[in-house]
């Protein structure tokens, strides 16, 4: 495992890149990432997170490579699958969009694709597929081990994708480094040193249990802290509000190919919306302009819309899982509220976090999942139950989501009083906290 090159990395240190990498890294696709921001508009609350999505590509690589190493002594691992793992963390964000999880939030509904499903396009049908290939790899193989279900030895992809992967370890520590909070620091080292392979899943030996515990309570911690920060979440619902009234103006989600997709970076959205002139568009054109101008100077002036509303929701209630779930009952709820409080409907944003539009979503994370193991007197391995061997697990698992009810400042009062009549008669079970 020679590498080529070096870089400097402010969370890993010294991160070595291959020949291969190195080939593949000088590509526009992959250094288009270095374009887009890795959380967005967080650095609205957190000036210093303003990092990219090339730095953490990097990050999970190095990550990858590590839990690889660490399986191989007892895995018959090669050295180009050793390869093929780096490169799918290298690659797994490569499908991202204009601000990220901002981006996907507007070209779900209206494509119907998400990030996984424009990088197995990038990684097949973009130039990078012919560097790939030049490399000694086949880009499907590769797609497919990072967004598909590879044919073989699946604790491969389980190390770029699964409950514990590297691309969760590297976003905690990084996002953590670069916002300038402590919540996000896990022992990474201990994780993956505690890893090994079992009827061909990748398990986490017992011992190691407390740092589980320290990374399950790091997601928590970034999500109530960073990721659903009240003011990250305004200046998101401004910036996709922006975004979907430009979509048609700026071809954000009517790109014919992937290349044509490649051209859409944060620079791309945020010189289109400053220089929208409505006054060279036609009646509903012209509308749409507008707000989408006004909204992102509001932005750019950090002039941004209020909660007026919070409530913690318990997410076993069936009710509220559609409320999370599905955009037409919230569009229905803002409606509704926007009417009783006599004001525009577009005034009135219900916030709930969805996967579409969260940086990470520790509901994504069933604890129950993580598959454990300990150590018999014989040096057998038993799997054993994580909730039964965690208290904190157990808490975890009745975590609540938040619902907020977002407008301007003039209209907050009258929101407020609004909201708390139009959600009084949600199901007792929506009333519980932990």
């Amino acid at each position: 495992m020679m590498y080529a090159k070096y870089v400097k990395d402010p969370v890993h240190g010294y991160i070595g890149l291959t020949d291969v990498e190195k080939n593949i890294i000088d590509t526009f696709p992959v250094q288009r990432l270095r374009g887009i921001k890795q959380l967005s508009v967080t650095n609205i609350a957190y000036p210093g997170g303003d990092h990219s999505r090339f730095s953490h590509a990097l990050g999970t690589m190095h990550l990858a490579g590590k839990i690889v190493e660490s399986l191989k002594p007892e895995e018959s691992i090669s050295n180009d699958d050793w390869q093929l793992v780096r490169l799918g963390g290298l690659l797994h964000d490569i499908g991202h969009g204009p601000f990220s999880h901002s981006y996907e939030a507007i070209l779900a509904p209206h494509r119907g694709l998400t990030h996984e499903d424009m990088g197995a396009k990038v990684i097949r049908k973009s130039s990078l597929s012919d560097k790939i290939r030049s490399q000694g790899f086949d880009p499907n193989e590769l797609a497919e081990l990072v967004f598909g279900n590879p044919k073989r030895n699946k604790y491969l992809k389980q190390i770029i994708t699964s409950q514990f992967d590297a691309d969760k370890m590297d976003f905690l520590l990084r996002d953590s480094y670069f916002t300038g909070v402590e919540y996000g620091q896990i022992d990474v080292h201990r994780l993956i040193q505690a890893m090994e392979v079992i009827d061909g899943d990748i398990t986490i030996d017992k011992k190691a249990l407390s740092a589980l515990e320290t990374f399950m309570i790091a997601r928590y911690e970034m999500f109530l802290n960073v990721y659903y920060h009240h003011s990250v979440r305004a200046a998101e619902i401004m910036l996709r509000k922006a975004m979907n009234h430009a979509r048609e103006l700026l071809e954000l989600t009517t790109f014919d190919d992937v290349e044509d997709f490649l051209k859409l970076d944060d620079a791309y959205v945020v010189s289109g919306l400053r220089e929208l002139d409505p006054s060279e568009h036609e009646k509903n054109s012209r509308k749409e302009a507008k707000i989408a101008k006004e909204t992102f100077r509001k932005l750019n002036e950090r002039n941004l819309i209020k909660p007026a509303y919070e409530r913690e929701l318990h997410i076993k209630d069936e009710y509220i899982a559609k409320l999370l779930s599905d955009e037409s009952v919230r569009t229905q709820k803002e409606s509704e509220i926007a009417e009783k409080a006599e004001i525009k409907p577009g005034n009135v944003t219900v916030d709930v976090p969805t996967l579409a539009s969260m940086p990470y979503y520790p509901r994504e994370i069933d604890p129950v999942e993580i598959p454990i193991f300990e150590v018999t007197v014989e040096g057998g391995r038993n799997q054993v139950s994580l909730s039964e061997s965690s208290q904190l697990v157990n808490v975890l698992k009745g975590y609540v989501d938040l619902l907020r009810v977002y407008t301007s400042q003039e209209h907050r009062k009258k929101i407020r009083h609004v909201s708390e009549e139009v959600f009084k008669e949600l199901p007792f079970s929506a009333q519980l906290s932990m």
